[in-house]
């Protein structure tokens, strides 16, 4: 019996189904609010011509404005082609550092009182960089920045002008933008500007040209987020601004910053020991009219800390209730780690922090057990210490037998409210994703940060909180979400994904387009086919990067896609790629993409070998080349994955297995006949051969009978 051959799984079963209808190829409805197509163009480096933005706004890279500079973006002096009088300047952002896209989305073409009115934004090539670059446009501020004007003695603010020209504009500046848009988070004394010349009206600057909190200096940040990275200080909201208003009045009354000669460090450590407030201002003397209101915006408790209704109130003239001072708990005796003395949890559960192995050795000592012991805030925390210290040694070959891990836990108890520490990691919880992001290409990459997610070390500080608002609840269910995309290893999920969903403003990392500084969708197709030129078109346009890129930044249903890209099938991996690339361009109304074509079209080849006939094999080679040059990929996916096509190539190849099948028992029949033929020929040779030699052996015997007889 011939060999029966295995079951065949259906062609094309796992890859996703026809992409575009036929009649839709070359329509698409232009109401989704996505960048026109003359927007999605290739960016042309042009290294002797002028910037342009949006075809309207010349920037002139030669041309300093380090007035308007802020701490991670540069200014230029910015010409509108249409308007020549309009005073405008740009700001070049620095590359691969995450910035607030979605915040410049709302926040571009819309006037808010108290703030500066940004104009534009575009990414552009930036030819003193060699690379592009986003560009924001803003409106000059006619008076200048307001420390340099008050350095000139030009102008001056009193206490009495406090609550009207400073606190009341600007606190309905925070008010308006956390509403609409989100929390300023780049409040600071040489971030305020004179929108007029008579220098009036006060105004916030630019916010966007980098994470939130990242660009401020620790003084402004309340005193958790200021202990943290400055890429890890988080979103925030305008209870964080308010803080950052009151020392930024601070600065404004006294003329100075209050704490400029006193190391960073021990700052900090003030503030974490007896309170922002005191920690700030305890060498300055303020008039007695702003020490409620700025203690009250500056309390440390967040949930004690003036609200916007509450210091608005206060710059109208009403009358409301000041935060008291609460003295801190401490320690009758001070406990001296690494040459430092504290009296407080909070100081040397940060100092513990920062050198893990010397902490770790610390607190399994006498010394500390005593210390706590003795403590005001013990309340039962050696017992809960030791039996952490305890568990640990039955998780020896884990990371949950490390001094890391022990430390984190004892960290957490210690001081509830600070940030989550880990590995030399500080960060809020809202400040993962641009943490994770930042960090992805520095020295020892993101993996520490993939430790945050593969130990979850944000359940141990959330199980920390016995107050938990609707914002933690939020931000737990972001850390589940990305514990179970780290889960996946197909492309399109893992870290990637997790980075890029989770920091808006993280430019795409891949090697094959991180020139191009690429932040939204729209920018992606094009990019690749400015780098299609260059690149080794052997390799795979799509790499985890550009993946995840997708997957996180792209609104319509990618998983099938994904699915199909991810297959161990060389074939079915080739069609989900081009079937991605092909959904962008359709879905996005991208223009023709020529070199992507080409490099896309020369990648094929697995794809054209999964159908079974020579003709149609021959057939789709000949089409591929036109449809490259027309620059389509939606076209490309729809001739290689006629499912029509494919239905006939399948039942064709089942029709010749079953011809083939046939022909192959009739041979076997045919062969079988013939063996039997032979066979019975032998057997009657064999019988003919005895009958002759029986008949023989008769004869001679007869004779020598007859003979014998004679």
């Amino acid at each position: 019996m011939a060999e029966q051959p295995l079951e065949m799984e259906k062609p094309g079963a796992d890859v996703p189904s026809r992409l575009i209808p036929p009649a839709e190829t070359n329509e698409r409805a232009n109401d989704d609010g996505l960048l026109p197509p003359t927007q999605q163009q290739p960016v042309i480096e042009n290294r002797d011509g002028p910037i342009v933005v949006r075809e309207l706004y010349q920037v002139d890279a030669d041309r300093r404005l380090p007035e308007f500079d802020q701490p991670s973006a540069k200014a230029f002096f910015v010409e509108n082609r249409h308007d020549i009088s309009q005073k405008l300047f740009a700001l070049a952002c620095t590359p691969g550092l995450p910035v607030r896209i979605d915040i410049i989305k709302k926040m571009v073409g819309h006037y808010y009182p108290g703030l500066l009115t940004l104009i534009e934004w575009d990414v552009v090539y930036w030819p003193p960089l060699g690379q592009s670059t986003l560009v924001v446009i803003y409106e000059s501020p006619l008076g200048g920045r307001v420390l340099t004007r008050l350095s000139t003695q030009e102008t001056k603010i009193t206490e009495y002008d406090v609550p009207k020209k400073v606190a009341e504009p600007l606190l309905e500046a925070i008010h308006t933008i956390e509403e609409e848009v989100g929390p300023h988070r780049a409040i600071r004394a040489d971030n305020l500007y004179f929108l007029d010349e008579d220098l009036e009206e006060i105004v916030l600057g630019p916010c966007v040209t980098s994470p939130p909190g990242f660009d401020q200096p620790s003084l402004y940040e309340p005193v958790y987020r200021a202990i943290c990275q400055p890429e890890g200080r988080g979103t925030g909201d305008s209870r964080d601004d308010i803080f950052a208003l009151a020392v930024s009045i601070i600065h404004l009354v006294i003329g100075r910053n209050p704490v400029a000669k006193i190391k960073e460090e021990k700052v900090l450590h003030n503030r974490l020991e007896n309170g922002s407030y005191e920690g700030i201002c305890n060498n300055i003397r303020l008039p007695l009219a702003l020490i409620g209101p700025l203690r009250s915006m500056m309390a440390d408790d967040p949930s004690i800390r003036w609200t916007y209704e509450d210091a608005d109130s206060w710059a109208k003239g009403e009358m409301v209730e000041t935060v008291k001072r609460l003295p801190p708990i401490k320690a009758d005796i001070p406990f001296r780690f690494r040459k430092r003395e504290h009296l407080t949890f909070e100081t040397l559960c940060w100092h513990f922090c920062q050198h893990v192995e010397d902490a770790a050795r610390v607190i399994q000592g006498d010394e500390f057990a005593n210390w706590i012991k003795r403590h005001p805030s013990n309340l039962g925390l050696l017992q809960t210490i030791r039996g952490i210290i305890q568990a640990r040694n039955f998780f020896e070959d884990s990371h949950q037998g490390s001094d890391a891990f022990m430390l984190t836990k004892v960290a957490i108890l210690m001081d509830p409210n600070s940030p989550i520490q880990y590995k030399g990691l500080t960060f809020m919880p809202d400040g993962y994703g641009t943490l994770l992001g930042t960090i992805w290409n520095k020295e020892g990459g993101p993996q520490e940060s993939a430790d945050i997610l593969n130990h979850d070390i944000a359940s141990l500080w959330f199980s920390g909180h016995e107050r938990v608002g609707q914002k933690l609840l939020d931000a737990r269910k972001n850390f589940d979400q990305f514990r179970s995309l780290l889960s996946i290893k197909d492309p399109g999920y893992g870290l990637e994904r997790i980075a890029y969903a989770s920091c808006p403003g993280l430019p795409c990392l891949s090697p094959l387009i991180v020139r191009h500084n690429v932040l939204v969708i729209e920018q992606l197709l094009p990019a690749l086919e400015g780098s299609a030129v260059s690149a080794d078109t052997s390799s795979n346009p799509i790499d985890r990067h550009v993946a995840g890129f997708i997957a996180a930044r792209f609104d319509s249903d990618t998983h099938p896609h994904l699915k199909a890209f991810a297959s161990p099938k060389e074939d079915t991996s080739t069609i989900g790629m081009l079937s991605l690339l092909a959904l962008l361009q359709w879905k996005l109304r991208s223009p023709p993409m020529l070199a992507l074509s080409s490099w896309v079209g020369g990648l094929l080849g697995p794809a054209i070998s999964a159908y079974h006939n020579r003709q149609t094999q021959e057939h789709l080679e000949r089409e591929i080349p036109k449809l490259v040059r027309k620059g389509s990929m939606p076209e490309l996916f729809n001739l290689i994955d006629d499912s029509e096509k494919r239905r006939e190539d399948h039942e064709g190849f089942i029709a010749a297995q079953t011809e083939w099948l046939a022909a192959e028992e009739e041979i076997r029949s045919i062969e079988g006949a013939d063996e039997e033929r032979v066979a019975q020929g032998e057997l009657s040779g064999q019988q003919a051969a005895a009958t002759i030699s029986i008949l023989l052996s008769l004869a001679v015997i007869s004779i020598l009978f007859v003979t014998g007889l004679g």
